[in-house]
């Protein structure tokens, strides 16, 4: 936006939410948590897998500043966004699932050397 309130942005167009936020990792060379629990989501999505890889339309993971994270909200009133993870700077990208309980807790280093693997150069 204008008001300088976005630090990041991804979309979840290729792998959903997972990939995203695995790559905005990579970028930046911190690690993040994400709470699916805390994911906007219609109530037929029952499955985490279904959560995490959903290549949704419209769909963004947007990094904000704590401090920009009330006046982003106030900006986004009456579209579906939460604040559902964090960065931290650890070397990890750890996934909580609906039900609270860790579903991945990677070395971001290792993931990306995974995913670099399925390119084709």
């Amino acid at each position: 936006t204008d008001a300088g309130l976005v630090r990041a942005c991804h979309d979840c167009s290729e792998g959903g939410i997972g990939v995203a936020l695995a790559e905005m990792a990579f970028a930046g060379g911190l690690g993040a948590e994400l709470f699916l629990a805390a994911v906007p989501k219609t109530d037929d999505v029952l499955r985490d897998d279904v959560l995490l890889f959903s290549e949704s339309n419209s769909r963004f993971i947007v990094e904000v500043r704590p401090e920009n994270k009330q006046a982003f909200e106030q900006k986004m009133a009456g579209v579906a966004c939460a604040a559902a993870g964090k960065v931290t700077n650890s070397a990890w990208l750890i996934v909580g699932g609906m039900n609270g309980t860790v579903l991945l807790r990677e070395d971001i280093a290792q993931l990306k050397r995974s995913w670099q693997k399925t390119f084709r150069w």
